[in-house]
């Protein structure tokens, strides 16, 4: 029996469209370069918004990736605020 992918989709809002630009561009980096073998995904930029929206072949491929998105997304936040 196959099993039926996961999804998961995540809008983040920024006070402002500057600082969603700047966390945008700091992670596309990451999301550029990293070979995900049992996740697709987008990541996209939308105004002051990014929209994060991943389909996984199981639950821990999805956690990981979502982790790994939101943890680059904390530390673009951090570096911002320093």
């Amino acid at each position: 029996m196959m099993k039926s992918p996961i999804e998961a989709v995540i809008e983040l809002e920024f006070p402002n469209e500057e600082v969603a630009r700047v966390v945008y561009e700091s992670v596309r980096i990451e999301h550029d370069t990293v070979p995900y073998r049992r996740t697709k995904g987008e990541f996209v930029l939308d105004g002051r918004k990014i929209r994060l929206k991943f389909i996984a072949e199981d639950n821990s491929a999805l956690r990981g990736t979502l982790n790994s998105y939101l943890r680059w997304i904390k530390v673009a936040m951090d570096s911002i605020e320093v």
